[in-house]
């Protein structure tokens, strides 16, 4: 097992989206967003503390329980997503003709996301997983061309998130997101986020040799 690091990250060098199949069994299409092609600006997840339940009596708490988590949500900031994939994450249809459709049939596929950081004193990599959720895209804004040129706005999209089934030392629990430091294990981390996906061919990193399946 990976030893904890402490919680100095430095970056979001990529983010891995795994699309599920139609019964969220498993993970069918695994995309990567770093660089020119999805390049990752910032990932903000809220919700993680759960509620606190308590009992007051004779003037005081006299009981108090914190379990599970709140509403998980995420907003991330990308540069450049590829249309087909955000086409694919949001749910949105495209024609023959080539025009991508939202509508009332409109429908977001269920997806799970590795986000990836490094340990800003051993350059080890640091990954946070969310489980089971859908994106969404709130806007898109048109914006008039500057005297001065003006950096690119990113998109951004939003997460609802809830818990999946994972075995966890194996025992099946509900997890709605992970956490795991360092290259040892990270390939069976990969393996238990990304449930069910075969195809190991896709790209690699330098840091990662293969990507973990």
């Amino acid at each position: 097992m990976a030893e904890g690091q402490g919680s100095y990250k430095v970056g979001f060098k990529r983010l891995y989206v795994g699309v599920f199949n139609p019964e969220a069994t498993k993970v069918v299409k695994r995309m990567t967003w770093e660089d020119e092609k999805g390049g990752t600006v910032d990932l903000n997840i809220t919700g993680l503390a759960p509620d606190l339940v308590d009992m007051f009596a004779s003037n005081k708490r006299v009981w108090m329980k914190k379990q599970g988590t709140n509403e998980v949500k995420s907003d991330m900031s990308i540069f450049n997503i590829p249309s087909e994939d955000l086409n694919t994450v949001i749910g949105r249809t495209k024609d023959k003709n080539g025009t991508s459709w939202v509508g009332e049939n409109t429908r977001a596929p269920y997806v799970t996301v590795i986000g990836e950081s490094e340990d800003g004193l051993t350059g080890q990599p640091v990954y946070v997983a969310l489980l089971k959720g859908t994106f969404s895209l709130d806007s898109i804004e048109f914006k008039t061309r500057g005297e001065k040129a003006e950096a690119p706005e990113p998109t951004k999209l939003t997460g609802d998130w809830m818990n999946r089934k994972v075995d966890v030392d194996g025992t099946p629990q509900g997890i709605v997101y992970g956490y795991h430091e360092g290259k040892e294990g990270e390939a069976e981390f990969f393996k238990k986020v990304f449930v069910g996906y075969t195809d190991s061919g896709e790209h690699s990193d330098d840091s990662l040799g293969s990507l973990p399946s």
